[in-house]
Order: structure tokens, then sequence, then C-alpha cells
């Protein structure tokens, strides 16, 4: 008894430690400015007179053309190009359709095929962006072609467009959870560490400046699915921007600044001076395209904001986003290294051996040598821990250390690193037969993908597959044995450290609190997974990837966090920036066609937004002051508001029927005992029962609904129309090939009626078996006056929620029984705060009988699953 006391205290001692680290992040924070009011400041107090818009519609009216639609001659003539260029299926397949006798001339459009409206975007629509150009680059004798943009052009594009102008950040803050500003908060860039410091070293040279923090990322994409086709993209945004704008492709808050040579060097048959000859092509490349910055980055230059305010900007290299084979080749490391630090390669796996970052003045002062004796270079280069490089494009850029402008990466060091090891060594440990028997019998719930075919049979795992296997993987071993009877407590702390890891690691804020959180969570991997050694699936853990957890803590503290620079944004720049400019070349000399179409797009965008602008009367974007800051925990708590359809799935289902058909066998019962909790609120349990055997219902049927959509509440109060979670409780239905689709009713967690934004307090899990509304006339007849929402579920309750398991962190619910029925309830709809998936106790084999759509009933006793989305996260704990 005394040992199971003490666990729970354990557990209670961890619950109450993270409620007090988050619950911080639900409130504003408190603000510190930068205490210098130069920095960031205009040059001076007078705002241009034109703003982007302004300055773009001057140059659109020198050829004197005055309609709005201009360069087009009417609006049908312009949203048909718009179509052309932003929608279309190709140029070849337009101009076969405006061929068609007769389309041109009834629509009156002032070209005739695709030639002719390329001449008028190339002509008479201003470049907001640069050109492309082509440059050939000399390495080892052999030209290169690069193709690229002048990057501070782009940098002034991006600085410059007023549809981004209200959301630009001038100087650093730091955000502090309390009063008396003990507890940083980090989220956006300019809450970390590097902005500040760099900003203080910028006041003492060079007082009232605007630092412009460039983000880089570069990665090769195939481009074609069986040709072997690849295209090496780099791309460039600013920091200034919050990252909620960076991250919408739609905002086109990122650049494509060049295509990289894509060359293998395959003639070199000497492995080494092939790998020798890349990265120098690699740096002679970029070096190139940052060139532009390395004078304004130490002197500053005048930069206009959207609004037409002129500031002394100060254009810096802050990051480097790549995944692992790009950070060596950007930095010079050898694989199998840090490319951060200087711990032994055969030390990578250590819970905690010191190390030190590497050393930027002793690399700089042995790459400096590369002109003098080779002998002597390349061993400066080895003492000093890099690769002989000539010129690495970061050498002269100021303020530039690039060993600490290399980022975390979630994407490739978490899923497609260690959670692609983890999901092997648990097959290998439990066998891929009971695990896929097991992914095969989860219940089905809106945010979790069911895997019917087992998860072993999976070849080529995406980043977004991994992500899903992760929100039910704990649940599948909790009960499994392993053999020879080997205590399972190491493997399930293991993998519940790990996942903790994942999940605060993508948290979009952070305190110095959750910082701990998220170094303890590393930590309890660490002290546990040894098991994989012990079960001989491991030797040891000489991993770069997990080494790198150690570094998130830091790196979050210096930019923000690591929705700040995730990978996913770069592949998702991809589809359109890459793949789909390569569709629309012939596929020969594709780079020259690739560069124009993008270009040609982007004026069709910026021209777009002209429009939009004119068509309001030429009103200048709203200026948002500095001052205002929405809540930075934006996406961490999800205010969410429940949606029905307008009508009905069916329009009447009597009592019957909802016994019959969705399992609501005491539908009347529990609609008597809501009207009297209703009209009677003050009566005891009893009285309540007793006063419900006397409620007569004055109605036989009830209006359905089959589904509840949830959608977020952003800070401003407007509600999103993208459906974040959903609730099904429909009864069996054939579908359109008459194959018999079983029921599904979904499990939710109520809320009581006192329950918070985080933490399980007030909240009980429940199956949702009826959504339904009641006439005007009938909630009239029970309820008299008193205001009762439009529409109530009928849910079967789950046991309340107790301590959580002190291994794996999950709580424990059965079904709660009252004389051997399941107790059930009448609810408001607006009272179910989302879905909730209950993971079956499977037992040592899991029963082959129960199936997805059976196992709720069948099974007696789940667990909670929190790992289904951040929201169940932060909420179920």
């Amino acid at each position: 008894m005394d040992e199971q006391g003490n666990a729970d205290d354990d557990v209670d001692g961890q619950r109450t430690h993270r409620h007090e680290a988050e619950l911080p992040l639900d409130h504003h924070p408190h603000i510190a400015t930068f205490p210098l009011r130069t920095a960031g400041a205009t040059i001076d107090e007078i705002v241009s007179e034109q703003n982007g818009y302004q300055s773009y519609g001057e140059k659109m009216s020198e050829d004197g053309v005055s309609c709005v639609w201009a360069p087009f001659t009417s609006h049908i003539d312009y949203e048909v190009a718009r179509w052309a260029k932003l929608r279309g299926q190709g140029s070849t397949a337009f101009s076969d359709l405006l061929n068609i006798d007769g389309v041109c001339e009834r629509l009156g459009l002032s070209y005739r095929n695709s030639r002719e409206l390329n001449h008028i975007i190339d002509s008479k629509i201003p470049a907001r962006r640069p050109r492309f150009r082509r440059q050939e680059i000399l390495v080892a004798g052999e030209a290169f072609d690069v193709y690229f943009r002048d990057i501070l052009q782009c940098v002034k594009a991006l600085f410059g467009d007023p549809e981004l102008a209200p959301h630009l950040v001038f100087a650093p803050e730091r955000h502090y959870s309390n009063e008396d500003r003990t507890q940083r908060i980090y989220h956006d860039m300019y809450t970390g560490n590097w902005w500040w410091h760099t900003q203080k070293r910028l006041e003492n040279e060079k007082p009232g400046a605007t630092i412009i923090p460039i983000l880089l990322s570069s990665d090769k994409t195939q481009v074609t699915m069986f040709r072997n086709k690849s295209a090496y993209p780099i791309y460039m945004t600013i920091g200034n921007l919050p990252k909620e704008i960076r991250r919408q492709p739609s905002r086109n808050a990122q650049i494509l600044v060049g295509y990289l040579p894509t060359t293998k060097l395959e003639h070199i048959t000497n492995k080494a001076a092939r790998r020798r000859c890349l990265a120098n092509l690699f740096h002679a490349c970029v070096r190139h395209i940052v060139e532009p910055l390395i004078v304004p980055g130490k002197d500053g230059m005048s930069i206009a904001s959207g609004d037409g305010v002129l500031r002394c900007g100060h254009p810096l290299l802050a990051c480097y986003i790549g995944d692992y084979p790009e950070q060596l080749l950007v930095t010079g490391m050898k694989t199998g290294e840090c490319p951060k630090c200087d711990i032994p390669s055969t030390e990578l796996g250590s819970k905690d051996l010191p190390f030190e970052m590497r050393d930027l003045d002793q690399i700089l002062h042995a790459l400096a040598l590369v002109d003098e004796d080779p002998t002597q270079f390349t061993k400066a280069c080895r003492d000093a821990g890099i690769k002989p490089l000539y010129h690495p494009f970061w050498e002269g850029l100021p303020h530039c250390n690039i060993y600490n402008a290399i980022t975390p990466d979630v994407l490739h060091q978490i899923y497609q690193g260690l959670v692609k090891h983890l999901i092997s060594w648990i097959k290998s440990a439990y066998g891929e037969a009971e695990i896929d028997a097991r992914c095969k019998r989860l219940p089905p719930n809106h945010n979790i993908r069911l895997f019917m075919k087992g998860i072993s049979v999976l070849s080529r795992v995406s980043g977004t597959e991994h992500q899903q296997i992760c929100r039910f993987l704990l649940g599948l071993i909790i009960d499994i044995r392993l053999p020879d009877g080997a205590s399972p407590v190491r493997l399930i702390r293991a993998v519940r450290g790990l996942l903790d890891f994942l999940y605060l690691a993508q948290y979009p804020c952070h305190s110095d609190l959750t910082l701990e959180l998220l170094s303890g969570a590393l930590n309890r991997f660490h002290d546990n997974k040894s098991i994989f050694v012990d079960l001989g699936i491991r030797s040891s853990f000489n991993l770069p990837k997990l080494h790198s957890f150690r570094h998130y803590v830091t790196m979050i503290r210096m930019f923000g966090t690591t929705d700040n620079y995730n990978t996913e944004y770069t592949e998702r720049l991809h589809i359109d920036l890459a793949k789909d400019a390569y569709r629309a070349t012939n596929h020969k000399d594709e780079y020259m066609q690739m560069t124009l179409w993008l270009e040609r797009r982007e004026k069709m965008l910026w021209h777009d937004k002209f429009i939009q602008w004119r068509l309001h009367n030429g009103a200048a974007p709203a200026h948002v002051p500095q001052s205002r800051h929405p809540l930075p925990h934006s996406d961490l708590v999800y205010l969410r508001q429940s949606k029905l359809t307008k009508d009905p799935s069916v329009k009447r289902v009597t009592f019957a029927s909802l016994a019959e058909q969705y399992g609501a066998v005491h539908f009347q019962a529990a609609m008597a005992r809501f009207v009297v909790q209703v009209t009677q609120p003050d009566l005891t349990a009893r009285q309540s029962e007793e006063a419900a055997c006397h409620v007569n219902l004055p109605f036989q049927s009830v209006a359905v609904f089959h589904k509840v959509r949830y959608s977020t509440v952003g800070d401003d109060g407007m509600l999103n129309n993208v459906t974040v979670d959903a609730i099904h409780a429909r009864p069996a239905r054939r579908d359109c090939h008459n194959r018999k689709v079983p029921a599904r009713f979904d499990t939710a967690l109520v809320n009581l009626g006192n329950g918070g934004k985080m933490g399980v307090e007030g909240y009980r899990v429940a199956q949702v078996h009826v959504v339904f509304s009641l006439s005007a006339n009938v909630k009239r007849a029970l309820f008299g006056n008193v205001n009762v929402p439009d529409h109530l579920a009928y849910v079967e309750w789950f046991t309340p929620f107790t301590a959580p398991d002190i291994n794996h962190g999950m709580y424990k619910v059965s079904r709660t029984l009252y004389d051997g029925d399941r107790q059930s309830s009448i609810v408001p709809i607006h009272n179910v705060r989302r879905s909730i998936h209950l993971i079956p106790k499977f037992g040592t084999v899991a029963p082959r009988e129960w199936t997805t759509s059976n196992v709720l009933d069948r099974c007696s006793t789940f667990f909670v699953n929190n790992f289904t989305d951040r929201d169940a996260y932060v909420t179920v704990f």
C-alpha cells in the first residue's frame, strides 16, 4: 500500500508540475521592449507619399490606360488570364480552348492564345520581384549553371509588401509569464535571444538599426515519378514576419531565390574527390546568391516597408533550415558528426556528456589558409574539425555563426529519425503480428488513421504516416508481454518519454518551465533506453538525430519555437515552386522555362492583389500597432466551436428506432431526468429520480444529426471554417455500392460544468449515441421560459478519471453501469468539448473476434488516448 501511495503521489506531483508550467501560456505575456528606442526606428518621421500599391499603380498608368482591369480590357478578360496562369492546365490546352470558334469573340478577350497572353504579362505588367538570372560557376575547371535572383531585391520585395506591412516586427522583445519577469516565454523569432543580443551589438556599431533576419532553406526534391529527375531549390524568408504568416503558402512570404545544380559528378571516380567537389560547388553557388548581403549587413541600407516608412535595415543570415545531409553540407562536417558541437561521434547517445559549440574563430582561421600550402590548409581544417572547404558561403557574412544558425528539424530528426527507429525496435521486441492485430482493432476517431492492414506492411513510410502512427503507438504496447518474461516497464517509459518530447518540442509557445518539461522527457527516454540493448535490438545509440535533441532547448531560447524553422514548410513549397514548375515545361532546357513560368505566376499573383486593392478604392492596409500582440499560444489550446448542418440528417426518428438503430435504449428516461434537472435544479439526486417518473414527453420522435464538426475560434473571436475535429453518431447503413457500413458512435470528452482549458478536472468520457434537436413547441411545453440549447446529445458514461498510470501516463476508464445497464444522460452539445479516442485494453493477445466497429461494445476497459492531437495532449494529462 505504501508503494502504491508513493506512486500516486509521484503522479500527482508530475501533473501539478505540468499544470503549473503550462497554465501561464494561457495568459497575455508581460512584455519588455528593447531598452534603446533607436532599435527598429524609422529614418525620419515622414512617411513616404506612396505605399507599395501606389508606386505599382504609377508604373501601370504609364501607358495612359485607366481601366481598373488594365492591362486587360474587361473583368472577363482579366479573370480568364488569371485562371490560365494560376489554375490552368497548361499553355497548349489553353491555346486549344481559345482556338475554338467564337470563344475569344464571345468572351471579348484581348489575346487569342498563350503566346499573346504571355506577351501582355511580360511587357505590360511590372515585375514586383526580381527576375532570375543564369550564371556559370566554375569548380575544378568545370562550368555549372545556377539560376538565381538578387537576394537583396527579394528582401526588399518581402519587406515592402503592403499586404504584409501590418504584421512586420522591427525590434526584439522579451516576453514573460509573470509580473516580476523571472520566467521567459518564447514563441516568434523576435522573442528569442539571438535577435536581442545581435541588436545590442549592432546598436553599439550602427545606432538605429532594423535587423532583418534571413532564413534560408534548401533541399533536393524529385520532380518526376519515374525518370529520377530532381531539382535543388533554395528558399528565403524574413524573420520580421510572424511564423503564422510565413508558414501559409497563400501569403507568398517565402521566395524561391535560386535553383542549384543537381549534378552528381559521376565522372569523378574517386569518391572523396567527388564529395569535395560537390561541397565546393554548393558553396560556390550559394556564395554567389548571398554575397549581396555582406555590405548592407554591415553598414545597413535604406528600406521601405509596405506602408512606405523608411528604416535602416541590416539583412543578416539568422537560420539555415535543412535536413541532416544538408546541415553537414552547409557546415562542412563529416557524416556521423554533430553539425553544431564537438561531441565525439562515439558518444552521440550520451545523456549528459559535456560538449562545446563549434569554435567559429578557429574554423575561420583555418579556412583563411586556403591559398597557402595545401598540406598546411588540410591539417588546419582537420584540427578545427571541418572539411577543407574552398571559401564557404558564410565565411564573410556579418554577425553570422553558421553553427548556431543550424536549426532543429522536427520532420527529419524526430518523425523520420527517432520515431522511425522506435517503431522498428518495437516491432522487433513484440513481433509484427501482434502489433498489426492491434492496429486493425482500434476504434475510429477523426484524428486517427486506421491502418487496416497493420503497419508492418508499409514501405517508404512518410513523415505524415509516422506522425499518424505516433498517435496510438503507446496504447498498442501497454499490456503486451516481452520475450522471456522481461519487464516492459522500461520500454513503456522510454516510449512515453520520446512521445512527450515529440509533442512538447512542437509547442507553438514555450516558457522556461515547459522547456524543463522538454528536457525531462528526453532524460526519461535516456534513462530507460537500455531496455533495447538488453533485448538485443540495439548495441548502441550513437545516432546524430538522437543527439540533436540535446540542442532543442538552446535553439528555442535562441530563435523561438520550432515552428519558426520547420522543414515541413519547405516540403510544401516544393509542390508549387519546383514540381508544378517542372510540369509546365516541355522537359527540355527546363530551368529557363521553370523560372519564366514562376515569374509570370508571381506577376499575376501580385497583380491580383493590386486589383483587389484598387477595387476597394485604394484603401491602404490597416496598420497594426506593434504593442498589440495576440496570445502567443494561439494554437496550443484550441478554442473550439461545434457546428452542425442547418437541416438534420433525419427529420423524424421514433423512440423505438432510437433504441434499435442508435442504441439509445434509455432515451425517454434520460430525457425525463434532463427536464427535471433544467426546470428544478435544486432537487437532490433522489428527488430528481422521483420527479422524472412523473414527466410526460409530448413527442414521439426527434430530428437527428449524424455528425458534429468542430472549428477553431481565433483570438479575434472569428470562426475558422477548417474542421479540426468531428464526432460521428450514425447507425449502420449501406453505401452506394450496397455494401454494409457499420454503425459508428464516437466517444467524446464532456464538460460536467466546471472543466477548464487544461487538465481533466471537470470532464468525463462518454459515448455519443444520438445528437438531436427539439421543436420550439416541445421546448415550450417541457421547459416553459427556461432557455434550453438548440442541440442536445444522448450519451452513455464511462467511469470518472482517477490517477493516470505512473509508467505510461494514461487514464483507465470503463463503462459506468447501474443495475447492469449502461448509465446514460442527455447533455447540451456545447458541453461536448471534443472527440476522445479510447484504446482497448487488449490483454496479452488481442482477441481476434474484436473489430474496429465492435470493439467499443466488446471491450470492458480502455485507456484514454492523449496523443491524437496537441489539444488532447494539453487537455488529458
